[in-house]
């Protein structure tokens, strides 16, 4: 088990080895599967312009992201206590809706894929399941810590409708900022790790987590040999949603949720853009506040190049990740 700064080194290693191991073989295959899928953006014809090259790109790479990281937290000994199987389950259950997503997109059934409707109720299903994992009366799992203060509170009734609303905006957060090369594989990994060293800097009950948080990062890393820009494979809703999905679920179960508001503040802005845009929209007479959203689509109409703004979105996030650090209490 990974109880120490080096051990979790040597796991994030194995699992960027593993995946990118992997993912030459994955890739080829998904190319020759043609598990490609339309990309759409009718409303918006100049992003349309934009994202033309990319028709041709495989996507379902999640599923090798997402492969080399069980495997590898599995040998580390992630699955040791039942923290670990909450994790799996969790990347499971929405990678596996991802997957559904994917492939009704790539086979032409249904090119607009899922409705948001099954993606949010399974998200929410999920959440409530880690909710309901441990007794209510269990004060030390159904508590969230304050950022800087050192301090927790006890949600108690309140912690199962609190996780499933973790779940729901962690999955979708992650699931609409992969919309650029590189940008939501890179920003998770980023966010994993800085979980990671936050759970080994706090109680040792919590290190369970630590093989998860450091396998998930580095299958990213190592995914983004063959995502960054130009990417040869997307993640797919598949590893959008998986990635997410174990996002939330280690913040819950490490009681750091609060801290994806400043670690995760890329997906944050990513998700709040959208809201902002809809509501908007439907409120202001079909008034945008953004060009068009996710706010990196944003941007990217305003001119600046994707691979620029992609290392922005990283440098934004790796200077919010360093920000919140001095929010724990180092022994």
């Amino acid at each position: 088990m990974a109880n120490s700064l080096a051990d979790a080194a040597l796991v994030f290693l194995a699992s960027a080895g593993v995946c990118m191991l992997v993912g030459t073989f994955a890739v080829r295959w998904l190319t020759q599967a043609q598990c490609v899928q339309p990309i759409r953006y009718e409303d918006c014809p100049p992003l349309l312009a934009f994202q033309a090259a990319k028709q041709k790109i495989p996507t379902m790479g999640g599923l090798f992201v997402l492969l080399a990281a069980i495997l590898v937290a599995a040998v580390a000994g992630g699955l040791a206590h039942r923290e670990g199987w909450i994790v799996l389950g969790a990347v499971l259950g929405l990678s596996a809706v991802g997957l559904f997503d994917d492939c009704l997109k790539f086979r032409g059934r249904n090119a607009a894929g899922l409705r948001k409707t099954p993606k949010l109720m399974v998200a929410l299903a999920v959440g409530a399941a880690i909710g309901m994992a441990f007794p209510m009366t269990a004060a030390s799992y159904n508590v969230v810590e304050i950022p800087w203060l050192q301090r927790t509170v006890d949600l108690q009734w309140a912690w199962v409708p609190f996780a499933m609303m973790v779940m729901a905006g962690c999955s979708h957060a992650v699931n609409l900022t992969d919309g650029l090369d590189g940008l939501a594989a890179g920003s998770v990994a980023i966010v994993l790790a800085i979980l990671g060293l936050s759970v080994l800097s706090g109680d040792p009950r919590g290190r369970v987590l630590v093989p998860w948080c450091a396998s998930l990062a580095g299958a990213c890393v190592g995914f983004l040999w063959f995502n960054a820009f130009p990417a040869s494979v997307f993640l797919g809703d598949v590893g959008s949603l998986g990635l997410g999905a174990a996002v939330g679920a280690i913040s819950l179960l490490s009681h750091t949720a609060l801290w994806l508001l400043i670690i995760g503040g890329v997906f944050v802005a990513e998700a709040l853009s959208v809201l902002l845009q809809i509501a908007s929209y439907k409120w202001r007479g079909k008034r945008r506040i953004f060009r068009v959203a996710p706010l990196h689509h944003h941007f990217h109409l305003g001119g600046i190049t994707e691979p620029k703004l992609i290392v922005r979105f990283w440098i934004v996030g790796l200077l919010l990740g360093m920000f919140g650090l001095t929010a724990i209490d180092w022994p």
